[in-house]
């Protein structure tokens, strides 16, 4: 079985604090990303969440979001590792539907 990995940018008219919020703010996450089985693997505030991607029926993978500050706003790197390459592009439309709920909750990327 081989694996491929997924990546995607967004940047933001938000602070890091705020990005931060919308990736980990229990309520935010319900809206933005919903219901699937995860543990944190390694968490820097404001800089890096690193997530065991654990969903049922489908291979455990790592979901890795890294953001920095940027001139106007943040910039946030999404990359899923280690997904099943059967599962690739089912993942790759999966998290493009996903960042557009966390667009909205973000005022909008750019």
């Amino acid at each position: 079985m081989g694996f491929c990995e997924v990546r995607f940018t967004r940047r933001y008219d938000a602070t890091p604090a705020e990005v931060w919020a919308a990736l980990t703010d229990p309520e935010s996450i319900a809206r933005w990303l919903g219901p699937v089985p995860t543990s944190v693997r390694e968490s820097e505030p404001e800089r890096l969440l690193e997530l065991d991607w654990l969903p049922p029926g489908d291979e455990p993978s790592v979901v890795r979001l890294e953001f920095s500050a940027s001139e106007d706003g943040t910039r946030l790197v999404l990359d899923h590792r280690r997904i099943n390459a059967a599962q690739g592009s089912v993942y790759s439309e999966r998290w493009v539907n996903t960042l557009k709920r966390l667009d909205e909750l973000l005022g909008g990327a750019r």
